[in-house]
């Protein structure tokens, strides 16, 4: 909880309310301290200092006048010596000079001026000593004599003043040096009183600083005491509140019976106040149950409160307390919502899953256990894998993974097995689940994805049946538009017998009396054989685009020209109701490449629908180019006619279909004609449209290419054929020529890939052709075993290419199994057909009338080496005999090449040219080495003599050793025979 580090908060409010870095300040105070002390000292030292100088100066005074007054002596003690001559005399002499040998080096060493003392005493003893000299000699004149000189006088005089100046010296020196500590010792004491003083200050105004902080901190910790959000208040040992804050203090008011806590609570506190106390560690969110004020009232109220020692002897406790009644209502509330959530998600009739956002699924919901049969243990991780169908498995992972890296929604369908083991087909969806957006992330953070598979078994089936459905329905109108486009022929030929026996016995009648009664029936049975034949024209017309044998034949032509003679030949048909044609052809209409016997049809019909629906108005027929798509032109017809309505022009392209039931009794017609140049118009690259308002007329716009190769580049001057592309292919290998060749020729690319999937599984090799044409010359080229053959099929359909195969020779006898959606079995048999199959087909029936027309088993595949050309055409022709497919090859090192890419052959036949050093003896070692080829039967054919060692080893690695130059030994014949019987195989 917040509140346990309340105590720790206020300090640092505290720290902070004092100087950013107290510590420079006491540092600072702590040096001037050790300043003062050090000027103290320093004060002290100065003036012991000064006192040993002005004892050194005293006593270098006092050693100056010692040394005179030994000097003294000296000349004292000569002088009585040089009047007695007596010895007595001289002891002082001897003193004063031990004295003075004593007493120079000390002035000289003491660093005071000692001038020129030594020279004067040298030279005074030295004069001293030559008196007493002449006086020993016994010339006391000379000694007297030399008294009087006055030259001892003169030295001892000097001597003296030398020694007053001296001592005049080093009294001066004493003067300046004290002097200089007088005003030395002056500063130090300032400066040891100015230390003292700031360190004062400096500490006063750091205890200033530092009561104000702790004012500070006791008033914000007055303050948290007050304002927190959270009950807080401190026990002394005898655990009596000795402070309560606001919060703790309505809190006690709210959950306290007569202001104390009910026995319950003590009884919960209790052990913990004491383990605060005695151990000094603080316990937090302790959960309180504090029971309702009143009994049978009330709310039952949730404490958590945390309790913590007050300083480090434990003089008191802390408590901080928050009721979370609140919050555990709403705890409880979540996980309610959550348990029914759970259900809701356990009982929806889909597999529901969740995963991390790698994408590994978390969590499944009950439904999928129950659907698979697994258990949380056996799905973990990838355990999903187990029940996803091996075909589809792959490709479904590899889609979820990629919508897993893209961070998108996931769709697929694929079966999931049971657990009754039976495959369903399932629709599964995931979608990406985000938190709330931010900053960082304005979409959300993906934190997983949801995901759901719903059962599609019964509409997939729905679905395939009604495709079925679909596709028998699309093939019995193919069949019909086949049936009568057929019967073109047939339908035409008696029409036109009629029409010309009509017209035939209108010009007899003319020349007979009395036929004038019959003339007019025999004028209205031509009229009508016309109109039947006209009907029937466009009905075979629409069948024979419906069939696909309605070719364009495209040319260059100017459509001024085509436009002019249309207008010529409608024009006593747009006069019949009297009508006016206009007409506006635009001088910049560009020559076209396209056909103009569909483009005329396509104006005539849509010119005759004018006049026919028009009395009495205008029709415009115009033409020019494209304006916003250079390269089209668009011809217009339009009209002031009867107009339609909104539905009527829904129906308008329908086959058999005009506006109304009324227009057909009062206009006539098969309703063919529109459908007939929407289709035309779709064939030239184009499109039709038109605009209509009832009673206000009618315009069609056709907008074409000028060059129809801009839109269907295959388009060429001898016809667009309706042919796909024949893709090249490989002649089949002699190892694929075992299990049979089949060639499929359909111009459904769906059905093409279908039957050859098939018959691949069935183990034939498969060619395919798109059409007939394609599929004759495959025929021609690879000779297979067998042909699937459909009838409906653009540029030659099924039945020319039967009777092109039966036609010739080299193809008569390959079997041809009729696959199509015409009945027409008594035809199929009737050219040579050797089966017929209805689609769609039924895979059992095809693969038994396929295996009744599969090439016999040959022994299979021989790989022979042999060097010598003339020898590998003399075997390969045996080999061939006895129904091996063969491979060749004249080196041992193209040969094991060969092994290496595979397949491995049934056989081997290797020419061995010598004993083991020869390339055969050593090819087939390596082969022996290879474990998949160890059992591969080998013939070696010896070309040279071999030693019975040689032999006997060889023998050891091959199924048989026959001498390669005896011609074909019936040894051979027998040893290839027993190996295809047996049909050991090498791999």
């Amino acid at each position: 909880m917040p509140s346990l580090a309340t105590t720790s908060f206020l300090q640092r409010q505290a720290e902070r309310a004092l100087p950013q870095n107290p510590r420079p300040v006491l540092i600072a105070a702590f040096l001037l301290v050790l300043l003062a002390i050090g000027a103290g000292v320093a004060q002290w030292a100065l003036a012991g200092r000064a006192r040993e100088a002005s004892a050194a100066i005293h006593a270098h005074v006092l050693q100056a006048e010692a040394l005179l007054s030994a000097v003294k002596d000296v000349e004292t003690a000569q002088r009585g010596y040089a009047l007695t001559g007596q010895d007595d005399y001289l002891a002082p002499d001897r003193e004063a000079r031990r004295a003075i040998a004593a007493l120079l080096p000390q002035l000289e060493a003491s660093g005071l001026p000692a001038g020129r003392l030594r020279p004067l005493v040298t030279a005074k003893l030295d004069w001293s000593g030559q008196v007493v000299a002449l006086r020993r000699a016994g010339s006391s004149v000379e000694a007297a004599r030399a008294v009087e000189t006055g030259q001892g006088k003169a030295l001892m005089d000097a001597l003296r003043q030398e020694v007053a100046t001296a001592q005049q010296e080093t009294r001066a020196l004493a003067a300046r040096q004290a002097t200089t500590a007088a005003r030395l010792s002056a500063w130090l004491s300032v400066l040891m009183l100015a230390a003292l003083l700031l360190s004062g200050l400096s500490l006063g105004l750091y205890a200033m600083a530092r009561r104000r902080a702790e004012q500070r901190a006791t008033a914000l910790l007055d303050g948290v005491m007050e304002h927190a959000p959270i009950a807080l208040g401190f026990l002394d040992r005898q655990m009596r509140l000795a402070h309560a804050n606001k919060a703790l203090t309505m809190l006690g008011e709210k959950v306290l019976a007569d202001g104390q806590w009910p026995e319950a609570v003590r009884a919960q506190l209790a052990p913990r106040l004491e383990a605060v106390l005695k151990s000094g560690q603080a316990q937090s969110d302790i959960a309180v149950t504090v029971p309702p004020p009143a009994p049978g009232g009330g709310l039952e109220r949730q404490l958590q409160i945390s309790l913590f020692p007050l300083g480090r002897m434990a003089e008191g406790i802390g408590v901080a307390a928050m009721d979370v009644t609140a919050r555990r209502r709403m705890e409880a509330r979540l996980r309610r919502s959550e348990a029914r959530l759970r259900l809701i998600v356990d009982s929806v009739p889909q597999m529901a899953w969740m995963t991390d956002p790698e994408g590994e699924i978390q969590w499944y919901n009950r439904r999928w256990y129950e659907y698979t049969g697994g258990t949380p243990e056996t799905m973990k991780g990838s355990g999903w894998r187990s029940v996803h169908h091996p075909d589809h498995l792959e490709r479904a992972a590899e889609h979820f993974r990629a919508a897993i890296t893209a961070g998108e929604a996931w769709e697929d369908t694929f079966p999931l097995r049971g657990a009754d083991g039976q495959y369903r087909w399932f629709l599964s969806r995931a979608l990406p689940l985000r938190d709330a957006p931010d900053e960082e992330a304005p979409e959300g953070r993906l934190i997983g994805w949801f995901g759901t598979n719903t059962d599609i078994t019964e509409m997939r089936e729905a679905e395939e049946a009604l495709a079925a459905a679909k596709a028998a329905a699309e093939d019995a109108n193919m069949a019909k538009s086949q049936f009568i486009a057929n019967m073109s022929h047939e339908l035409r030929t008696p029409l036109s017998a009629v029409i010309g026996y009509s017209e035939m016995l209108e010009e007899e009648a003319e020349e007979l009396e009395g036929a004038e009664a019959f003339r007019e029936d025999l004028a209205k049975i031509n009229a009508n054989a016309r109109h039947l034949l006209s009907l029937i024209n466009d009905v075979l017309d629409l069948s024979k685009i419906e069939a696909g044998k309605m070719e364009v034949q495209p040319e260059d032509f100017a459509p001024q020209a085509l436009l002019e003679e249309v207008v010529a030949t409608v024009g006593a048909l747009v006069a019949k109701k009297d009508n006016t044609l206009e007409v506006a052809i635009d001088p910049a209409l560009p020559p076209m490449h396209s056909d103009p016997v569909k483009l005329r049809q396509c104006l005539f019909n849509l010119l005759g629908n004018a006049a026919k629906f028009t009395e009495g108005g205008r029709i415009t027929l115009s033409a020019a180019p494209d304006p916003e798509e250079p390269g089209w032109v668009v011809l217009k017809v339009a009209d002031t006619g009867i107009g339609m309505t909104a539905e009527q022009l829904e129906r308008l392209f329908q086959r058999f279909s005009q506006a109304d039931s009324t227009t057909t009794r009062r206009f006539g017609g098969t309703g063919l004609g529109l459908a007939i140049t929407k289709a035309f118009s779709a064939m030239l690259g184009g499109h039709i449209g038109v605009e209509s308002q009832p009673g206000q007329g009618t315009t069609f716009t056709l907008h074409l290419p000028a060059d129809l190769r801009l839109v269907r580049p295959e388009a060429e001057d001898a016809g667009v054929q309706a042919a796909e592309a024949v893709p090249q292919q490989d002649a089949p290998s002699p190892a694929e020529r075992l299990g049979g060749l089949v060639l499929v020729i359909d111009d459904d690319a769906a059905t093409r890939d279908l039957l050859a999937r098939f018959l691949t599984r069935e183990g034939f090799a498969v060619r395919t052709a798109p059409d007939g044409r394609s599929g004759l010359h495959l025929a021609r080229e690879m000779r297979p075993d067998a042909i699937l053959l459909d009838v409906m099929m653009p540029r030659l359909d099924g039945w020319g290419v039967l009777s092109a195969l039966k036609a010739e020779p080299d193809l008569a006898a390959i079997p041809v199994v009729m696959v199509t959606v015409v009945q027409e079995r008594g035809l199929a048999f009737s050219l040579g057909a050797a089966d017929y199959l209805n689609k769609p087909v039924e895979w059992s029936r095809l693969k038994h009338v396929l295996e009744r027309y599969r090439a016999q088993p040959a022994p299979g595949l021989a790989l022979l080496l042999d060097p010598d050309a003339e020898q590998r055409a003399t075997l390969r022709a045996l080999l061939e005999r006895e129904g091996w497919a063969v491979e060749e090859t004249p080196e041992p090192d193209a040969a094991l090449a060969r092994m290496e890419r595979g397949p491995a052959p049934d056989m081997m036949l290797v020419e061995v040219q010598g004993g083991e050093d020869s390339d055969g003896f050593a090819l087939i070692r390596k082969l022996r080495s290879r474990p998949e080829w160890a059992a591969l039967p080998i013939i070696a054919l010896t070309a040279a003599p071999m030693s019975e060692e040689e032999m006997a080893r060889l023998r050891g690695k091959v199924h048989g050793v026959m001498p390669a130059d005896d011609g074909v030994p019936e040894e051979l014949l027998r040893e290839l025979r027993q190996i295809a019987a047996t049909g050991r195989k090498g791999h």
